[in-house]
């Protein structure tokens, strides 16, 4: 039986791809492209997804499913060359009984801030703190969220609603906190909640993908064929 591998995040530079593999409870670092085997990291007797990585190459924000704490946003730290670093130990940022995860690095080159979600509320809302200690942390959604990204520069921040409206919040950075603005509805996307992000923004800021579910597809004909057994007996048709 394969493992069933995903939530692949692709390193500053698009040399090295880091993702979860289920079986092993590990992160596996590759190099693009490549033939090689995979690389893994430290192992953990818990579920690893991996998140984002940092613009500078030094950290991986990746979640574990614990016991007890749920779902956790954890920091490791990667050598130069896009490699888990010898001796490296993983730190919690956010370790507590709630739901925290999607973390996403703010895309300086020294990332100053983290988006996340987080169910302290009682649902799933977006928030933005300080990296790479948490100081105060600042509500982005309202009326639920999910599946942050960031935009170029870090002055704007994209998420989904729980109806799949893509929304998104232009940021004032402070010294210790953000100052956002009311969300605004961009477009609806495909209500199919995959458990993945169905979006992506392009380095520059420029594009948006996004994951399509067609509304109208042509169905494939069907072709039934009686007494298959007689056609069988008058051999192949003359051309």
């Amino acid at each position: 039986m394969r493992a069933a591998n995903g939530y692949p995040v692709w390193s500053p530079d698009g040399g090295t791809i880091v993702f979860y593999t289920g079986f092993s409870r590990s992160l596996f670092f590759k190099d693009a492209g490549a033939s090689g085997s995979e690389q893994r990291s430290f192992d953990s007797p818990n579920n690893l997804l991996p998140y984002d990585w940092s613009r500078d190459g030094r950290f991986i924000l990746y979640t574990e499913v614990a016991p007890g704490t749920g779902t956790d946003i954890w920091i490791l730290p990667v050598a130069p060359g896009g490699r888990p670093a010898i001796d490296a130990k993983p730190r919690p940022y956010l370790h507590t009984p709630f739901y925290e995860s999607q973390g996403r690095f703010s895309p300086e080159t020294n990332p100053r801030w983290i988006a996340y979600v987080s169910d302290e509320s009682g649902r799933y809302e977006v928030y933005v703190d300080t990296f790479p200690e948490q100081r105060r942390k600042t509500p982005i959604s309202t009326g639920g969220g999910q599946y942050p990204q960031w935009g170029a520069g870090g002055r704007e921040l994209y998420y989904v609603s729980p109806d799949f409206k893509l929304m998104a919040v232009s940021l004032k950075p402070g010294a210790d906190s953000v100052e956002p603005s009311a969300p605004r509805e961009l477009f609806s996307l495909p209500a199919v909640d995959t458990g993945y992000s169905p979006y992506e923004v392009a380095p520059d800021g420029q594009h948006l993908l996004v994951r399509a579910t067609p509304q109208h597809q042509a169905a494939e004909p069907l072709t039934v064929i009686v007494n298959w057994p007689a056609l069988m007996k008058r051999g192949p048709a003359a051309p």
